[in-house]
């Protein structure tokens, strides 16, 4: 059997790893680079050698277990990862000082100053019913304002901490965030609430796209290589790249973001259902940039956070500090909607973030009872749960399952 994928991220990479071991895969990527939105960078800081991530970041052995079993088959250990000490600054740009500063998650050797009070006890209100809606299992289309709403809890906490913390997570206004969908924006507060423990890759989150491409014997990685048509030849596809080169295949994979796949469908009959229920998914464009200088953080340092959120003008940008983690003073930060930008600047980049409504979750749902039709599968961190890089190896988990092909991998990494 030889399967086609259409984009070289993790869910790609995934898909070709549990059939690459049996089935010839050849897998086309239009940019340069494989792992989509996993873009990692090295510094060198103070004797400090890291790799510093500029799109997805963390990840969670509770919340994310098949990508943890993913790791630690391709050989990555506990040596390999850094613990967080996760902290949450808030501050409204027009305000001197932060209104919330929260202890650490675990041991940090960083100094802190923190502040509570009605912010404090408001998050702690929205974590406990956040807990209650994931043990009833509330169903994914309720808004996230049907939870919020009803708390007692003062307006401006609401807007500037309960909606404008997943406004930043998705990143989208915040007058935006209240129609998200509750379960997706509390997914990792529930995390949180549950002591799930955050942590960092040391060698980053691009190599393990790279670590998926070693590992796979009979993968051919073609980068550089756009798809510019798909057609049907008999009871195969015909997938013609930008190089020109033509590619012939029995079964096809399309793991890219869904603006991206319903251009690949319009040469295919049959397909306009599957162009509608693509189209009902909508994004969010976001820049993020590495930088040196402290621009974003709070004045006084004995307030920095490992995040670091400012509101303004019904926006919540984050700023995330690299400092307790890795042991060197860089900067993540979303820096779409700031008037200043960073002065030190070591890398930008921009990306495309789902926006996870009620509407998105019905599209995944309808995506679901699509999949595999005339041996056409969709896989991406758009078709289940949160949009993260666990919801990336489940989509390659799941249209393996649907293909029924053999292999030893996939009963591996569903142990």
């Amino acid at each position: 059997m030889r399967v086609g994928i259409v984009g070289g991220g993790i869910a790609g990479l995934t898909t070709a790893w549990l059939l690459g071991d049996r089935h010839e895969c050849v897998l086309l990527e239009g940019r340069t680079r494989i792992g989509g939105n996993a873009r990692s960078y090295p510094v060198r800081l103070n004797d400090h050698s890291v790799s510093l991530e500029l799109g997805s970041q963390d990840i969670s052995a509770g919340l994310f277990p098949r990508h943890r079993r993913l790791l630690s088959l391709l050989g990555y250990t506990d040596e390999h990862l850094r613990q967080i000490p996760a902290s949450l600054s808030v501050v409204r740009e027009a305000d001197a000082a932060p209104f919330l500063v929260t202890p650490a998650d675990g041991q940090s050797a960083h100094p802190r100053t923190t502040r509570l009070g009605s912010a404090w006890d408001g998050l702690n209100l929205f974590l406990a019913r956040a807990s209650e809606w994931e043990e009833r299992d509330v169903d994914w289309c309720v808004p996230l304002a049907e939870l919020v709403e009803p708390l007692p809890v003062p307006e401006p906490i609401k807007r500037d901490l309960l909606y404008a913390r997943p406004a930043s997570l998705f990143c989208c206004s915040i007058e935006m965030a209240k129609q998200l969908s509750a379960r997706a924006a509390i997914g990792f507060y529930a995390g949180m609430a549950e002591s799930a423990h955050w942590q960092q890759l040391t060698l980053g989150l691009e190599g393990l796209a790279w670590a998926l491409a070693a590992d796979t014997p009979r993968l051919r990685v073609k980068t550089g290589a756009l798809v510019e048509e798909v057609r049907r030849d008999g009871e195969r596809y015909e997938l013609r790249d930008s190089a020109g080169e033509s590619h012939l295949v029995d079964q096809l994979v399309i793991a890219v973001p869904a603006p991206a796949a319903i251009p690949l469908l319009k040469s295919l009959a049959g397909t306009g259902e599957l162009r509608a229920v693509l189209g009902s998914f909508q994004y969010v464009d976001t820049t993020y940039a590495l930088h040196l200088d402290p621009l974003y953080m709070p004045a006084d340092s004995d307030q920095w956070a490992t995040t670091n959120l400012t509101v303004r003008d019904g926006w919540c940008e984050s700023c995330d500090w690299f400092g307790p983690i890795h042991g060197v003073d860089v900067f993540k930060s979303q820096i779409t909607h700031r008037d200043e930008l960073p002065r030190r600047l070591l890398a930008r980049a921009d990306f495309q973030h789902l926006y996870i409504t009620p509407d998105a979750v019905r599209a995944q749902r309808k995506l679901a009872a699509l999949q595999g039709q005339e041996s056409l599968y969709f896989a991406g961190n758009h078709t289940n749960w949160v949009a993260s890089q666990e919801s990336a190896v489940v989509s390659a988990i799941e249209v393996v399952q649907r293909m029924s092909l053999d292999g030893e991998r996939l009963p591996m990494l569903n142990q």
